[in-house]
């Protein structure tokens, strides 16, 4: 199966075209002809056997007399009226119907964004552009003096530009997803690419019953890696989902299955997100990631519920170091180009050679939804959604605090994160949110104080607030954050707050 995906390639011809309104009204007037057409048989087929019954009648009351065969062609005579009245009354109801739909079809796209397609069948051109307006309180005029990089991030920036192109068969999936960016300068990458043989599910395609994806693909992992960037209504991931997996795609193959409301996917990946790492789209060893995920979605819409469990074990990696010769550092201090090597000069003692080592890294996770209209009589007030979800790691944290136990710290690091968020949609195109997100990347940590070791707190959490208005086509979003972490100092030199409090608004449009 995993030869078969890996050397599967999926080619369709694609041509932008402008969609024609006149697809669905097609659709609509020939779902309507052919129930007129067959309300007109069975008329006919009624018509026709009132007919024989009335000539057998009349045959009968010939026999009788005359007055009772006028009698049974008279009844016949208005059974025939009153039938075909009811058939001409059918008749104008469906065809009062096709001209309403038709109506509604033309108003619908008169108001509704362009949209693309291809000449091939099964083939859709899709994407979305988010641009922001980002304003950050720690943002500094300078430059970052190891990087280079500049310190102001109060900047307009395209946050993401994705063009999707999606294939669907009978048994076959694929699907390609390019980002352009502006976040680390101007950015063009393939983010995901996948190619799949299913098993399609009975009267939802969908969601077939059992798939199997070789490629780029979303990491199974806790719900917010599987949720879109468009679909989500905060503007990023929590601080602890960011941390453990910078980009939601990594290398590898994954098998997906549901039955009813039960959804589970298991994949072997490199284990090196596509973001992030140290090595994007790379794998410095041999040893691979099992990540997985067991889950239910309801999917009702008065009321949906949604969650499930995650784990995730592999092996990271730290790389070695060269061998360095003994170095002899000298400062003129005092400018009179003269060598104090008392107090003007530094040494560097050899280096030897170290190995690059593996080490085990592994996570769990468990997530929640709820969606339900709380107040349904109340036509201002739309659906209520909250989110929760709780991850638990070690040495899993791989972009904010890379966890090392063969660096610094000589053991490994305990991670633990969570967030809990409440969203509203009220006058069907505005929606406001609160949520709460929390992390600590190193449970155990320790500092020297006095001569004595004292617990350490290295957490970061943040309260996020955020107002915007939203339509099937785009969303005008805006979003204040109130960060604390602990990368400032403190008067006595301790950890202390460094004010990171964030503004962003944000422009989307999809097509």
């Amino acid at each position: 199966m995993g030869a078969a995906l890996a050397s599967s390639a999926i080619l369709f011809p694609l041509s932008v075209v402008h969609a024609a309104p006149a697809a669905k009204t097609n659709q609509l007037t020939a779902e309507l002809s052919q129930q007129i057409a067959a309300l007109k048989a069975e008329m006919e087929e009624r018509l026709k056997a009132q007919e024989a019954e009335a000539r057998k009648r009349e045959e009968e009351a010939r026999k009788q007399n005359t007055a009772e065969v006028e009698k049974v062609r008279r009844e016949t005579a208005e059974q025939t009226v009153q039938q075909r009245n009811e058939w001409q009354a059918a008749n104008q109801s469906l065809q009062d119907a096709l001209k309403a739909a038709i109506s509604r079809e033309d108003a619908r796209e008169k108001n509704a964004p362009p949209s693309v397609g291809a000449q091939s069948a099964g083939i859709r051109l899709h994407g979305y552009v988010q641009s922001d307006l980002q304003i950050r309180q720690s943002s500094q005029d300078q430059l970052n003096p190891t990087s280079g990089e500049p310190l102001n991030n109060d900047r307009f920036m395209i946050r993401r530009a994705r063009l999707l192109v999606d294939v669907e068969r009978t048994y076959v999936e694929g699907g390609l997803e390019f980002d352009g960016n502006t976040v680390n300068g101007v950015s063009a990458r393939i983010l995901g690419a996948r190619a799949s043989l299913k098993w399609p599910g009975q009267g939802d395609a969908t969601t077939p019953l059992l798939m199997v994806s070789m490629g780029s693909l979303r990491i199974p992992f806790g719900a917010e890696l599987l949720e879109t960037d468009r679909e989500r209504p905060f503007m990023e991931r929590s601080i602890a989902s960011r941390a453990f997996f910078a980009s939601e795609f990594d290398l590898g193959v994954r098998v997906q299955a549901r039955w009813r409301f039960v959804r589970c996917a298991l994949a072997l990946m490199n284990g090196e997100p596509l973001e992030g790492s140290k090595f994007p789209g790379l794998d410095p060893n041999r040893q691979k990631d099992v990540v997985g995920r067991l889950g239910v979605d309801t999917g009702q819409d008065d009321f949906a519920a949604a969650g499930g469990i995650s784990a995730l074990y592999g092996t990271g990696f730290r790389g070695g170091s060269t061998a360095s010769k003994p170095v002899v550092r000298w400062i003129d201090m005092d400018g009179d180009g003269k060598l104090n090597p008392n107090s003007e000069t530094s040494a560097t003692t050899a280096s030897a050679a170290t190995a690059s080592r593996n080490f085990k890294h592994f996570g769990f996770n468990a997530d929640l939804s709820l969606r339900a209209t709380l107040v349904p009589h109340w036509w201002f007030v739309g659906a209520t959604t909250i989110r929760a979800e709780l991850t638990w790691g070690q040495n899993l944290d791989r972009a904010l605090v890379p966890a090392d136990p063969y660096g610094e710290l000589k053991r490994d690091s305990r991670e633990l994160g969570y967030t809990v968020g409440v969203t509203q949609v009220f006058l069907r195109y505005g929606i406001a949110g609160v949520r709460f997100d929390y992390y600590d990347p190193d449970r155990d940590r320790y500092i020297v104080q006095s001569g004595d070791l004292v617990p350490s707190d290295l957490s970061f959490h943040t309260w996020s607030f955020m107002v915007g208005l939203i339509s099937p086509w785009g969303r005008l979003l805006f979003q204040y954050d109130l960060n604390r972490n602990h990368l400032g100092l403190t008067a006595g030199a301790l950890p202390g707050n460094l004010a990171d409090n964030a503004f962003n608004a944000r422009a989307e449009v999809i097509f």
